[in-house]
């Protein structure tokens, strides 16, 4: 006989199993309270046993009792993505990556798909909000390639992560192709314009910090969270453990990306030499207990009055090599104007790898976590030896 066995009316919060036997399944139901409107909240889910129900059921009290239990049917892209952010991306990725998240949900992936609810997304939708951000739509101004493929690599993330917790049954956003920015070519300079540049700097209060980037190929927030104990300058290295991080104008150290951003690495003659002028200026001033780079007060340099200084180097060192063209009637050999403090990293990188230092001894200076992330950034500047392997080959073999 098809019907219910039915459980004892439950309380809020609390479940009552019964048997379904038109469909020969175990149900269970939980009562969350009222919605706005007045109506009861219930969720529902089955199996082919009562003791598989009762754990279900337990599940379900467990992480209503525990604020985590959310009503699939009824959770907009809105809601998830602004819980997603402040739980589960907050406590997983830095704070300078975790603003950039909250940049692209609140600027193009709410405006565009929040009003959708979770369960309704399809990939056809993501492919139009795509469109969307790519056209624009009134106070929106059209997005780049750069910002459309970060968007969509974040909703990406957050939607494997709402089917890794049950509300969506794929991730509708997985096989949709994101934007492809175009290939940008790698900005650095040559040694003999790296030398002007540091001739240029010697003058700036921070020319150690432009002469150990050059010098040591480490990236800018590493070398803004040094302090004096780093350095052992009888041996001539500098220890890497923290970096510091700049988000809204709040400091923070930070741990590095990965175990290889621990790293010892040693230091050229001339590196030394300016960084023991540099420690010599912070004793007389009273900063010897203060980060090695620090404004005259001791407090941590900001990245935009680091790179005005980078910017105005770069401009002194233009215009004198101008004028000894001029002078000599020949070529200026400038620097990039448009490039960037991170890409003193490059110059050191690529310099090295052209020199025809060991791949392999670089990634590790570099702190990369892999060789395969040096090898595909800086493939393109290794030496080609082929003659020369050509010329070993007939040595060993011929």
């Amino acid at each position: 006989m098809a019907g219910t066995r039915r459980a004892a009316r439950r309380g809020r919060g609390e479940g009552g199993i019964s048997f379904r036997e038109d469909k020969e399944l175990w149900v269970a139901r939980i009562s969350l309270g009222f919605d706005g409107g007045g109506k009861r909240i219930r969720k529902t889910v089955y199996g082919e046993t009562k003791n598989e129900v009762a754990e279900k059921l337990r599940k379900l009290q467990a992480d209503h009792d525990a604020g985590r239990l959310v009503d699939a049917e009824e959770i907009t892209v809105k809601e998830y993505l602004t819980r997603w952010l402040g739980n589960t991306a907050k406590e997983t990725v830095g704070d300078g990556t975790w603003e950039r998240y909250r940049q692209l949900v609140h600027k193009y992936l709410i405006p565009i798909l929040g009003g959708l609810k979770l369960h309704k997304v399809r990939p056809l939708h993501v492919e139009q909000a795509y469109a969307d951000m790519k056209q624009g739509n009134g106070d929106r101004k059209p997005a780049g390639a750069d910002a459309r493929k970060s968007a969509g690599v974040v909703l990406s993330i957050a939607l494997k992560h709402a089917v890794r917790n049950g509300l969506i049954p794929a991730n509708p956003a997985a096989e949709v192709k994101k934007a492809r920015p175009a290939r940008r070519e790698m900005a650095f300079m040559t040694p003999g314009q790296a030398k002007r540049f540091l001739v240029a700097a010697e003058r700036n209060q921070n020319f150690a910090l432009f002469s150990l980037a050059l010098g040591s190929g480490a990236r800018q927030g590493e070398l803004l969270g040094l302090v004096w104990s780093d350095f052992d300058f009888d041996r001539g290295t500098m220890s890497i453990s923290r970096a510091l991080s700049q988000v809204k104008g709040e400091f923070k150290l930070k741990e590095p990306k990965s175990q290889a951003g621990r790293r010892t690495v040693t230091l050229a003659p001339s590196v030394l030499a300016a960084l023991r002028e540099h420690r010599a200026a912070a004793l007389k001033g009273g900063r010897i207990a203060a980060p090695v780079f620090c404004t005259r007060t001791g407090q941590y340099l900001d990245k935009k009055n680091v790179l005005r200084a980078f910017k105005t180097i770069v401009k002194n060192s233009n215009g004198a090599e101008e004028e000894r063209a001029g002078e000599s009637n020949s070529e200026p050999d400038l620097i990039p104007a448009r490039l960037r403090f991170h890409d003193l990293r490059h110059t050191h990188a690529s310099g090295l790898i052209a020199a025809g230092g060991s791949i392999k001894a670089v990634s590790r200076r570099l702190g990369h976590a892999d060789v395969s992330i040096t090898l595909r950034v800086y493939a393109h500047l290794m030496p080609d030896d082929d003659e020369k392997l050509a010329t070993l080959a007939g040595t060993l073999f011929g």
